[in-house]
C-alpha cells in the first residue's frame, strides 16, 4: 500500500489499513457472500430486515459502487474498558460520539488528502462505507489482510483485538495488491462460545435472535420469551471480554472518560422522559435504540427476566 496513504490514515486514527484488488479475491469473496446468504436464509438475522433487503448488493459490490476495482479497509480502535458495572452495563463501543459520523469524516479527509498528494489526482473516485451501506465489512477487512473472523463472528486483529470499528472505501482503480490472509488463530479456544450466556454462538456462527446485543439494540417491541440481559441496557461485550486477543489492548490503554449520554444513575433513567432521552442520545450511537425499547431493556435488566 502507498506509504503516504498509510501515514495519512494513521494520522486520522486508523492504525491498520489494507487495499485489495477486487478481481484478485473474487472467488474468495463469493465464498464469504454465499455463507452470508445461507445465514440470512436460515433467519439468523432476526428482524433486521435491512440485511435481507440489501442481500443483492452485499453479494455484488458493483451494485454499491459501479466500476469498483479495489477496496480499502481500515480499523479504528475504541476503548476496550467496561462501561458501567454488573448492575447496569453498556457495550464499550457506545462510549464516545457516533462512530459512523466520526469515521466518515476522517476517511473523507484522508481520501481527499491522498488524492491531492498522490499521482492519482482527480481521476480517483471513491465511496466511503461505514456500517451504513450494504457491504460485508468484515469480509473486506479479512481479504485486505487485517485479521480473521473469530469464533464469536467478530473481526480479530492480531494486535488490536476485536474492539475495533471497520471502515471500507470502494475505489475505481486497481493497485496490484493482494495481501496475504491472516491465519485464523482461534485454534481450539472456545472461551467466547462458553461465555455467551444465552447460547447465541456456535463455532463461527451467530444466531442474532438469541443475542443480547441484538435484543437490546435491534429488537423492537416486547420479547417473545423470558430474557436475562445480564445487566446490559444496550449492547453486549461478554464474548469479547474473554477473548485472549483483547488482553493486551486493555492493558496498554487507559479507561476513556464516560460520555455524557451514558447515564449510570438508575433512578435518573427510570424517571427520564422521552424528550429527555432523545436529547441525551443525540449525536451518539445509542440513538439506534428507541425510547420504548430502552425503557424495556432497563426494566428487564432490573427484574432479571420478564415475559411478554
Amino acid at each position: 500500500m502507498d506509504p503516504r496513504l498509510t501515514e495519512i490514515l494513521q494520522s486520522e486514527g486508523f492504525p491498520a489499513a489494507g487495499i485489495v484488488d477486487v478481481v484478485a479475491v473474487r472467488d474468495e469473496y463469493a465464498r464469504h457472500a454465499s455463507r452470508y446468504g445461507r445465514w440470512i436464509a436460515d433467519g439468523k438475522h432476526g428482524e433486521m430486515g435491512y440485511l435481507s433487503r440489501g442481500l443483492d448488493r452485499r453479494m455484488n459490490p458493483d451494485l454499491v459502487f459501479p466500476g469498483v476495482k479495489s477496496v480499502l479497509a481500515v480499523l479504528r480502535p475504541y476503548s476496550p474498558h467496561p462501561v458501567g458495572d454488573e448492575r447496569l452495563r453498556y457495550a464499550r463501543y457506545l462510549n464516545g460520539p457516533d462512530y459512523h459520523e466520526v469515521m466518515q469524516e476522517a476517511l473523507g479527509r484522508s481520501m481527499e488528502r491522498w488524492k491531492a498528494e498522490s499521482a492519482y489526482g482527480a481521476g480517483l473516485e471513491y465511496k466511503i462505507c461505514v456500517d451504513t451501506s450494504a457491504v460485508l465489512e468484515r469480509t473486506w477487512a479479512v481479504l485486505a489482510g487485517l485479521g480473521w473472523i473469530g469464533k464469536n463472528t467478530l473481526l480479530i486483529h492480531p494486535q488490536l483485538g476485536s474492539y475495533v470499528f471497520i471502515g471500507v472505501v470502494f475505489l475505481n482503480r486497481e493497485f496490484g495488491f493482494r495481501p496475504e490472509p491472516v491465519k485464523d488463530y482461534c485454534g481450539p479456544c472456545e472461551r467466547c462460545l462458553k461465555a455467551c450466556p444465552v447460547g447465541a454462538l456456535t463455532d463461527h456462527d451467530l444466531d442474532s435472535r438469541k443475542c443480547i446485543s441484538y435484543l437490546t439494540l435491534e429488537k423492537r417491541g416486547p420479547f417473545e420469551k423470558e430474557v436475562d440481559l445480564h445487566g446490559y441496557v444496550a449492547g453486549c461485550d461478554l464474548c469479547q471480554e474473554v477473548c485472549p486477543y483483547n488482553t493486551k489492548p486493555v492493558r496498554r490503554t487507559e479507561p476513556a472518560p464516560l460520555s455524557s449520554h451514558l447515564v449510570l444513575d438508575e433512578a435518573a433513567l427510570v424517571l427520564e422522559s422521552e424528550d429527555g432521552y432523545r436529547a441525551r442520545i443525540r449525536g451518539s450511537s445509542l440513538s439506534r435504540v428507541k425510547f420504548p425499547d430502552f425503557k424495556r431493556n432497563l426494566a428487564l435488566r432490573r427484574s432479571g427476566a420478564s415475559k411478554e
